[in-house]
């Protein structure tokens, strides 16, 4: 049979380096157009005031620079000014971009007539009621200016696979004349993004009693709305239909590949991209393909040899901060035993007659030297070779070269000044400090 087997994080982290490397900058839709419209999202909710931060986020440009217009499809505009419209609204700029329209009656999706104009919608449907994607669908069908939607289902661990593969089916058939990407979660709490590895899981792969696996949990409220609103933006997202589910065990792929990520310096953009267009499975057919019928497969409990392992690369990693460490130290200990040697060195010389500079001065001018002498003298203390006579004459040597480079220099600029170099004429402009 297939033996199971538990890559090493460095694999992990090795393959997503090649990646890094190897792959273009992530593609962004060309319809976004600068208009979208949330729906779904109740303005007494806290849902509602994330997605427009994940929709207007300085930190987001390819959201908030192309979304000039953000309309909140609402059931009582009232209610939505009053909750959405905050304090710092108008810091953020979301005060000259929010616009509202309300729904024909609760719960309403907006009519084709109130999608005139908008290019994206990100519709939240909540309760896992799959039954209203083909509403969605439809509207956005008809309204012509609609480019792009994104579908947000939270609450749905109830669903079945089968039914989530017959939406599936209804999207390709009837979703003609945009782009749309569905992500469907189990109940969402109240976690941050970022704080949870997650995976992400084609509809057409999922098992029909357990779509979101075994044991389902719940899922991030805010790192839901970042994925469904990065997707919207990915190019490579477009056609999509997912699960997304938490992935807290440490020990399992999705961890290692969401944190490898991060660890590497992917942006949230990007690991989004990654994990919906290769993820685990992505890294599972590299496998395959590279090792002949291995596939990662949740370990058992490691064995003691793994264990060695990760504490062997562990142990590298400290032991390269300890030389980070080390170094600083070494840095620090020559700088004293060179001030040391140059402070001796001025007493010895002003002993024999008066220097006419300050020990400060004189420390400045024999700086180069005295960090040799305390090179020569860490690594005495060090117990390390030293061959005193022969490092003496080549510290002179290389002194000497660089005197003569300097004098060479100096001479050259003098001989190129000219008389009003020399001897500038009056300065007759007033001279004026700090004029901004």
């Amino acid at each position: 049979g297939m033996h199971v087997i538990r890559a090493a994080r460095n694999e992990v982290m090795s393959y997503l380096s090649e990646i890094a490397q190897s792959s273009p900058p992530v593609v962004l839709r060309k319809h976004l157009g600068s208009t979208v419209v949330i729906s779904g999202f109740n303005p007494e909710e806290p849902a509602s005031q994330e997605i427009l931060a994940f929709l207007n986020n300085e930190f987001s440009p390819h959201l908030s620079d192309t979304f000039k217009k953000i309309i909140a499809h609402v059931d009582d505009v009232k209610v939505g000014k009053k909750r959405l419209i905050g304090r710092n609204a108008r810091y953020t700029g979301l005060l000259d971009k929010l616009d509202f329209t309300q729904s024909e009656s609760a719960g309403a999706l907006p009519t084709v007539a109130q999608l005139e104009g908008v290019s994206s919608w990100v519709a939240h449907v909540a309760g896992g009621e799959l039954s209203k994607l083909e509403d969605i669908v439809a509207v956005a069908e008809g309204a012509e200016s609609v480019k792009n939607v994104a579908i947000l289902v939270s609450g749905a661990q109830n669903v079945k696979g089968e039914e989530l593969k017959k939406v599936e089916e209804m999207m390709k058939s009837k979703a003609t004349t945009f782009e749309y990407t569905l992500v469907v979660v189990p109940e969402w709490n109240d976690e941050p993004e970022a704080n949870c590895a997650f995976g992400i899981v084609n509809v057409t792969d999922v098992v029909d009693d357990a779509p979101f696996g075994e044991d389902v949990g719940s899922f991030s409220r805010e790192e839901s709305l970042r994925i469904i609103t990065e997707a919207l933006a990915i190019d490579k997202a477009a056609g999509k239909c997912v699960v997304a589910t938490a992935a807290p065990d440490a020990k399992s792929l999705e961890t290692y590949l969401v944190q490898g990520m991060r660890e590497i310096g992917f942006d949230r953009l990007q690991e989004v991209e990654h994990m919906v267009t290769r993820g685990v499975k992505g890294y599972n057919e590299m496998l395959a393909t590279e090792k002949e019928g291995v596939a990662w497969e949740k370990a058992p409990e490691p064995t003691d040899e793994e264990l060695a392992l990760e504490a062997a690369s562990k142990e590298e990693r400290m032991v390269l901060m300890r030389q980070k460490r080390q170094d600083t130290e070494k840095e620090e200990e020559l700088k004293a035993l060179a001030t040391e040697w140059a402070k001796r060195e001025f007493l010895r010389k002003s002993l024999k007659r008066r220097i006419p500079i300050g020990e400060e001065e004189f420390i400045e001018i024999v700086w180069d030297r005295a960090m040799f002498e305390a090179d020569l003298k860490y690594r005495t203390m060090m117990g390390l070779a030293v061959n005193e006579s022969e490092e003496r004459a080549q510290f002179k040597e290389d002194q000497k070269a660089r005197k003569a480079a300097a004098y060479k220099k100096e001479q050259d600029r003098w001989n190129n000044l000219s008389t009003e170099d020399i001897e500038p004429p009056e300065q007759t402009t007033a001279v004026t400090f700090g004029g901004m």
